[in-house]
């Protein structure tokens, strides 16, 4: 058997934590014999890192250009056994277990595995041997930034609108204007929930819609260095869709989607200056012949504590919290309101609403690179070795079973969502 090491979070077997959360766990090792090393060291870490090479040049000019980006957000090493100043010790064959703790700074961006970079937080137990390469065994952990809806800003409980329109040109003439009108009802969601798109085309031109794709894209932008010069990258994930129904010429139809949000990654624009995540929702038309499909897209917010059905504000000149229906005065005056967030257990922050059930916690399926993962087929790797090049580890995020935002009564599939596909092809001729 030779070696076994367990790295264990305490009660949290899906090691997934909160930044601003303290840590506890424990390293249990297990040897068969006597093992005599340096130093048993354990080692919390959490960065971020960008990496990708351009090329630039021709023939035998041809060069490539390696751009590369870091940041550190926790850096702790603690002896278990020995020390630095240990010349050789003996650990005797048996069970031994070894408690941790750590505080997670609450300034940890959310952990993220993209193509061009990642976010990553992991404890590393080593065997220090002198003599030879140190023995290592690695556990990954997610840490999610808090992003609670109710406290980053009073938009995105406000409704947002946008339209646009086109005319095809046919020679000697232009026909009448294609125009795509999008609504949310809101602009901030959590996973679990079903965004509902409201679709009105009116299409005066003569060219037929043959179908329209809704989505939801999540960009991330990756920044790095190459010789002190900033440089940034773009990719682009589909983290959702669904095809609705065509659009004949010279008329017009109205649509509601609805939208599942699975688990992903929350928004990220401050915490992280080397990764940046957003998302929106997009809706392309597309048009029969060789005419460029039509595109129209809303920014929306992901975040991991929802909206409440109450929002606390506190009034300038006021010192008590008060709870407020939603409304539209309420929402009106929020310029002129400071947010005072309720006590929130950092553990379980969603305790602030009793109405909102704890989540699961699932991976983010739309951010696999694997092929053979994204066939279904997981790669294998034993407990706690994860192999830090091969992008085995995937975080995990909380999904919630919380009703849609004045959705629309729609089917629901067996676990209660509604049923995307059911309503995918439901317009209303207008």
């Amino acid at each position: 058997m030779g070696v076994t090491c367990i790295i264990e979070f305490d009660g949290n077997s899906h090691g997934t934590f909160f930044a601003g959360q303290v840590m506890t766990g424990k390293v249990t090792l297990k040897l068969d014999k006597a093992k005599v090393i340096k130093a048993l060291s354990l080692n919390i870490r959490g960065f971020a890192e960008t990496e990708w090479s351009e090329s630039r040049g021709t023939g035998k000019d041809r060069s490539k250009d390696y751009y590369r980006g870091r940041e550190d957000y926790i850096a702790s090493k603690t002896y278990l056994a020995g020390s630095t100043q240990s010349t050789q010790i003996s650990i005797e064959a048996g069970v031994h277990v070894y408690n941790f703790t750590c505080q997670i700074p609450a300034i940890c961006p959310s952990s993220f595995e993209g193509f061009y970079g990642r976010v990553r937080y992991m404890v590393t137990v080593a065997m220090e041997r002198p003599w030879k390469f140190d023995q290592t065994y690695v556990r990954c952990f997610t840490v999610l930034k808090m992003m609670d809806l109710n406290m980053e800003s009073p938009l995105f409980r406000l409704a947002a609108h946008v339209e646009t329109q086109k005319s095809y040109c046919c020679w000697p003439c232009s026909s009448a204007p294609l125009q795509l009108q999008l609504s949310l009802p809101q602009t901030g969601f959590v996973s679990g929930q079903a965004i509902p798109v409201n679709m009105t085309v009116t299409n005066d031109s003569h060219i037929r819609i043959e179908m329209l794709q809704v989505s939801l894209a999540m960009v991330v932008t990756y920044f790095a260095e190459h010789f002190s010069r900033r440089h940034s990258r773009t990719e682009r994930f589909v983290v959702t869709k669904l095809m609705g129904d065509h659009v004949p010429n010279y008329c017009k139809k109205q649509f509601t989607y609805l939208l599942r949000v699975p688990a992903t990654p929350p928004t990220c624009n401050n915490l992280c200056k080397i990764i940046q995540i957003a998302y929106k929702v997009e809706v392309e038309a597309k048009v029969k012949g060789c005419h460029r499909n039509q595109m129209i897209s809303i920014p929306v917010t992901i975040g991991n504590v929802p909206l409440s059905e109450h929002l606390y504000i506190q009034q300038r000149g006021m010192e008590i919290q008060t709870p407020q229906t939603l409304d539209a005065k309420a929402l009106s005056d929020s310029a002129a309101a400071a947010f005072i967030p309720p006590p929130i257990d950092s553990n379980m922050p969603w305790t602030m609403d009793s109405s909102i059930p704890p989540p699961n916690y699932e991976e983010a399926v739309h951010m696999r690179h694997n092929p053979d993962s994204v066939n279904g087929i997981k790669p294998t790797a034993p407990p706690n070795t994860q192999s830090l090049d091969e992008n085995e580890f995937a975080p995990l995020y909380p999904i919630f079973n919380i009703p849609s935002p004045t959705a629309p009564m729609a089917s629901t599939d067996n676990d209660g969502f509604p049923n995307a596909d059911a309503v995918a092809n439901k317009g209303t001729w207008l």
